[in-house]
């Protein structure tokens, strides 16, 4: 990890073909430059671009050049050893189909000259993988399905569809709330295909590979990004935290739709909670006007037998109610404001403001460059007029 101020060697330089823009990125090691050059690749994949990339050590004029066809190259070798991996070890067939899968997608997009000996080179390899066994790998016996952080190509494909969403919405200025709903819905659908601990879909993210992943849509995007564009940047840091305050809301949402839309939430919960969904049939055989069987409730009852609390209320919901109480508070304790003395009055009005100034606080760091400056402009004249009130008592 480098030192706070530390130069680093690595610089990744991108254009973009046909627009022209260009950007530089610094990095401090090959190793991560390489790694980003592979994620903006993939994003020109989604966008139907052409990128073309130079990874250069400041210190010693060392450059590496990458276009398409040399990160899919690099993709698809780092496959075909996954893929060896999964035949030595054991992993299931459908694993291992959809990693082939995936690679028979990336072979496809090799173009230009000499891609065609190239693309059966490497489907060769990916051949000579699948047929790989512990006794020539050199293992003792089969270890079963592969522990490490394997994404399935749905997955991946969900990770992809929530950096171009976040990229797109950072650069052309969408509204933050519309972007933060839409990343959810989309890290909600990997949550239901991260399994915790207990065998459940990890819909709170207790995993740590299940944050991982989350992270890697945030990745994505800032590696994209001019290190010199402090307000994209803080763009982005803000949709990230918007998006964390949304989880909740769409969280609570898919719970209680499924309740919504008995047929639809039926076939959801046999695919993702198969326990819930039968006992909901069971419950249905006994169910009353009164004591209709809910789907909604198999859920929250299955997670909370294994240890896990879902959220009822999501956080709007519960800001909503909050605001509520507080206004019913206030209208109760008004008509007693009459008989407070000054300097009780004062004391009151003193100790709302300090409230007021906490909650502009934390809603002060959501901001970005351009809106924090008008904000300490507003500060500024707040001050003033504080000190306006001092000097006159």
């Amino acid at each position: 990890m480098p030192k706070k101020g530390q130069r680093l060697p690595w610089r990744l330089l991108f254009v973009w073909v046909g627009s022209g823009i260009k950007g530089a990125n610094a990095h401090d090691s090959e190793e991560d430059a390489t790694k980003a050059a592979l994620d903006m690749f993939r994003t020109a994949r989604l966008r139907e671009s052409e990128l073309e990339i130079t990874i250069e050590n400041r210190d010693t004029g060392e450059k590496i050049h990458m276009a398409t066809n040399d990160a899919l190259t690099a993709e698809i070798k780092a496959n075909v050893e996954r893929a060896r991996s999964y035949a030595v070890n054991g992993a299931e067939a459908g694993v291992i189909a959809d990693l082939v899968a995936e690679t028979e997608g990336l072979l496809k997009g090799l173009k230009g000259a000499g891609s065609v000996k190239l693309r059966n080179a490497l489907r060769e390899e990916l051949t000579d993988a699948l047929k790989a066994t512990p006794e020539a790998e050199g293992a003792e016996e089969p270890a079963g399905a592969i522990e490490g952080d394997v994404i399935p190509s749905h997955v991946a494909a969900l990770i992809d569809k929530g950096a171009e969403t976040a990229l797109e919405a950072i650069t052309l200025g969408a509204k933050m709330a519309e972007v933060a709903e839409a990343v959810s819905q989309i890290q909600l659908a990997m949550r239901k295909e991260s399994v915790h601990k207990s065998g459940l879909p990890d819909l709170l993210a207790g995993g740590k590979k299940t944050r991982d992943r989350a992270g890697d849509i945030y990745r994505r995007v800032a590696a994209q990004l001019n290190p010199d564009d402090v307000d994209r940047a803080d763009a982005l840091k803000s949709l990230q935290r918007s998006v964390q305050n949304k989880n909740s809301d769409v969280l609570v949402s898919y719970l209680r739709g499924l309740d919504a839309d008995k047929g639809a939430g039926l076939e959801e919960a046999r695919r993702y909670f198969p326990d819930a969904a039968a006992k909901y049939l069971k419950a249905k055989e006994k169910e009353t006007g009164k004591k209709p069987a809910s789907l909604t409730e198999a859920v929250y009852a299955l997670y909370a037998t294994n240890g896990m609390e879902l959220p009822r209320k999501g956080r709007t919901e519960l800001e909503r109610e909050r605001r509520a109480q507080g206004k019913e508070l206030e209208s109760s304790t008004k008509d007693d404001d009459s008989k407070l003395t000054p300097e009780v009055r004062l004391e009151n009005y003193f100790t709302t403001i300090m409230g007021e100034l906490d909650k502009a606080q934390k809603n002060a760091a959501k901001l970005n460059g351009t809106q924090k400056r008008k904000v300490r402009n507003r500060l500024t004249a707040l001050a003033a007029r504080a000190q306006e009130l001092a000097d006159s008592i």
